[in-house]
């Protein structure tokens, strides 16, 4: 995986906590791929999201449908952003 994959999986992530997508909260991707990810970023952020949900690793997975996500928990996305150098949103900063 490239660092430009990885810079976008952290911001895919942590743009999820941000929005507290978790629990019932869900969205569908087409959703997510509109808030304010760059242009040339749209399309792929609907790919990461499907390969982050396919990742037994990730916070990201799929709900009720193939187009619906959600984070498994905002503790486990905190993880994910923390050991791939990101900042967590604040709310979850110790």
């Amino acid at each position: 995986m490239s660092d430009c994959d990885s810079n976008l999986e952290v911001k895919v992530v942590r743009k999820l906590a941000s929005n507290k997508v978790t629990g019932q909260h869900k969205k569908q991707i087409s959703t997510v791929q509109g808030w304010g990810f760059a242009s040339h970023n749209k399309g792929k952020v609907g790919n990461v999201l499907e390969n982050l949900a396919r990742d037994p690793e990730a916070p990201v997975e799929m709900y009720g449908g193939r187009d619906v996500v959600r984070l498994t928990s905002l503790e486990d996305a905190k993880d994910f952003i923390e050991e791939r150098g990101g900042d967590p949103p604040w709310f979850l900063q110790d």
